[in-house]
């Protein structure tokens, strides 16, 4: 501004093309630092990793809608969390992880997401909000705690069959003998019809399965909750086959991923919806 009050006091045309080159640099940055935020759209993905009160993380996929132009230095944050995505092609899609802390269980609203950046020579700052769904379903805060006695006995306790070589489980194959397979699983009839020793390939049998029941835990609620949470993980990890009884509710045992996240489903949700 006080270079156009000197070029108009002063009548010099270095001056005037000094400020009017100014005035056009500025023109042509906000226009393109404009443009560099338009046809975005962002996309909160499901998390199965979040847990009440502690440190987690939040998928978000950023897309380029755009066909010909790319997208350059775009920040996404949300409260104290912030992610950097340098270049986006046109028609691209990349992925971040934004750090979250999640107060409760149950839905929760992730706080609004926002883009913004400084292209394209860090000379003005452009930012708007991103709309979309934000909830998240969040599990409750686990809290370390041991089996209480009885827990399987709401339940005929039974054994999970592992899809891992054992000794114990059903016949999978038969196969060549080699200097680790113990003597026992040798199959000494087929053995006999070949010019080497045959074995049986057996599954593995896993522990029993536990039914864990909410009322056999003490404490409040809340802390009931987080105990049930913390074995679910922990046993499923360890293959186990894990149910469970939530007042006249009974989920029958199984494992795996998809059983732990219906468990954990269940106790965030619990008396909640």
């Amino acid at each position: 501004m006080l270079l156009g009050f000197a070029a108009v006091n002063t009548g010099n045309n270095l001056l005037y093309l000094m400020v009017s080159a100014f005035f056009g640099f500025m023109a042509v940055s906000g226009l393109v630092g404009q443009q560099n935020l338009r046809k975005l759209s962002l996309r909160v993905l499901a998390a199965d990793d979040l847990f009440a009160q502690l440190p987690g993380r939040v998928e978000v996929e950023l897309t380029n809608q755009r066909r010909w132009l790319p997208a350059f230095l775009i920040n996404l944050t949300s409260g104290d969390a912030s992610a950097l995505v340098a270049v986006l092609a046109p028609g691209q899609s990349c992925r971040r992880f934004l750090p979250v802390v999640m107060p409760e269980r149950g839905y929760q609203q992730l706080s609004a997401i926002q883009i913004y950046s400084c292209f394209p020579i860090n000379f003005f700052v452009r930012s708007r909000l991103m709309p979309g769904k934000r909830r998240l379903l969040v599990f409750p805060r686990p809290i370390s705690s041991a089996l209480p006695g009885g827990q399987y006995q709401d339940q005929p306790a039974r054994q999970l069959e592992l899809s891992q070589p054992g000794i114990d489980g059903e016949l999978r194959s038969i196969d060549s003998y080699r200097q680790s397979d113990p003597l026992k699983s040798i199959h000494w009839k087929l053995s006999a019809r070949h010019d080497d020793f045959r074995v049986k390939r057996q599954n593995q049998l896993g522990a029993p399965s536990l039914l864990l029941n909410l009322d056999e835990f003490s404490g409040s609620l809340e802390e009931r909750l987080g105990m049930c949470a913390y074995l679910v993980s922990r046993l499923i990890a360890q293959q186990r086959a894990v149910g469970l009884k939530l007042d006249h509710q009974i989920i029958d045992p199984a494992s795996g991923r998809q059983q732990r996240l219906k468990l954990l489903t269940e106790l965030a949700l619990y008396g909640r919806r």
